[in-house]
């Protein structure tokens, strides 16, 4: 057992303090502001709540606490005014993506004691140390009554038989600092956000996770110093904001090497796509093959097949990872309109010909009829997305390979999409200091 889990396991012998006969009836939302300052230090401070102490922690500490609270899912979730809460009876965080501040309510909070910034003291089964005793262990995939000492970067916890102590460590004194950089990483739907992963011979370990808000595309970390000298790649991913697997997600949007600490991120490394779309290209028809009426009919279906192949795939695209999919659009005066998505452009789509179409079969490839309700396609655009899968919004992704005008062209006519990835490429700068 090292020295510091030795003083835990000491002090949490020691008496509560005495109940001075006030209720206590839970956290409230409401009294906790919104966090302020970047996700950087671990800033601590207790405030009197009469028979409770309000450990205040704030910095990167807060930001590790919410993460726990997230990743246990045994906490309430609220979202309110952009703000994401995860609270218990006694601990709350709030979190607007990036930055977080926590507050935890204790019958015994004590500054400065035994080489920790904070230490939280109370009852193993009804304190606010053991709601995140128990959150780190659920955030940490064991039982909290198979444990009895649990660490993590910024907090050190354990229990007896009755009680359980925590301590708030200086995670700061053996920092490395990741510093992230992007050029055109586009702003998620709100229920997702995205996370950094450093990739080591034992595996993915998290930098941190951040929210793109349309204006900023710089991020600093503070991580371990161990973890910064074994690290050999950076990886982004996609995740989803609540309720998130410990583990990355398979949608990875760029990754890279590092190279004496600098890693250029790109969507064509083979840990994120492994492509730039540069080389996509193909077409559509215009037919509804779901209606007897093709000749009256033919310009309210898109149909990405080349009648000229026997029909064949109209469309030639480099296989995607797992975690993203295609998507087929298109765009007239109302917004977008999925036409579906799909993985293999010689395979029928998820929804084969669409909620709108009419009664007969339809052929393989992708594609949609616009029956009932009618809607005619010509003077619109044609677009394929590629798309996060699950996916973090109802409109098109950022990345668009490939996409054209509706031509009045006849029945069955192939049209060509024009290449547009240029326009539609991410890149970044992951560096260890």
């Amino acid at each position: 057992m090292s020295k510091k889990l030795s003083t835990i396991v000491l002090l949490a012998l020691a008496p509560l303090a005495c109940d001075s006969g006030e209720s206590f009836e839970g956290v409230n939302p409401d009294a906790l502001g919104a966090p302020a300052g970047k996700a950087d230090g671990s800033e601590v401070a207790i405030a009197d709540a009469g028979a409770y102490d309000v450990l205040q922690i704030r910095g990167d500490a807060a930001v590790e606490l919410y993460d726990i609270f997230d990743r246990s899912g045994g906490f309430t979730s609220l979202t309110r005014e952009g703000l994401d809460y995860r609270y218990g009876v006694y601990s709350i965080c709030v979190s607007n993506g990036e930055a977080a501040s926590c507050n935890l309510y204790s019958r015994t909070a004590t500054m400065d004691v035994g080489g920790f910034l904070a230490t939280i003291h109370g009852d193993r089964f009804d304190s606010a140390s053991s709601e995140v005793f128990g959150a780190m262990a659920r955030a940490q995939g064991v039982s909290p009554a198979n444990v009895s000492e649990l660490t993590s970067d910024a907090f050190l916890c354990a229990k007896t038989s009755v009680d359980v102590w925590c301590g708030v460590t200086d995670g700061g004194s053996n920092d490395a600092k990741l510093e992230l950089s992007f050029a055109d990483l586009p702003v998620l739907g709100d229920d997702f956000l995205y996370e950094g992963w450093l990739i080591t011979e034992d595996g993915p370990v998290t930098s941190g996770r951040f929210v793109v808000n349309g204006d900023e595309d710089s991020h600093t970390f503070n991580i371990d110093r161990e973890l910064a000298d074994a690290s050999v790649m950076f990886v982004l991913t996609i995740e989803p904001k609540f309720g998130d697997d410990p583990a990355p997600s398979d949608t990875h949007i760029v990754a890279g090497p590092f190279d004496g600490g600098v890693a250029q991120l790109t969507m064509n490394h083979g840990a994120a796509f492994g492509t730039d779309f540069l080389d996509s290209k193909g077409g559509f028809i215009l037919e509804t093959p779901t209606t007897a009426g093709i000749a009256d009919d033919f310009d309210q279906g898109v149909w990405f097949l080349e009648p000229a192949a026997g029909p064949g795939a109209g469309l030639e695209l480099p296989e995607l990872p797992a975690g993203w999919r295609y998507e087929g659009w298109v765009v007239g005066e109302d917004g977008p309109i999925s036409t579906g998505t799909f993985v293999d452009p010689s395979m029928a789509d998820r929804d084969g010909a669409g909620p709108a179409a009419g009664p007969d079969g339809a052929p393989p490839f992708p594609g949609q009829d616009f029956i009932d309700p009618a809607m005619k396609l010509t003077g619109t655009t044609v677009v394929l997305s590629v798309e996060p899968d699950p996916d973090d919004s109802p409109m098109p992704f950022f990345i668009k390979p490939l996409a054209g005008p509706v031509a009045e062209e006849g029945a069955g006519v192939f049209q060509s999409l024009g290449n547009i990835a240029e326009q539609s490429q991410v890149s970044g700068l992951a560096t260890l200091e």
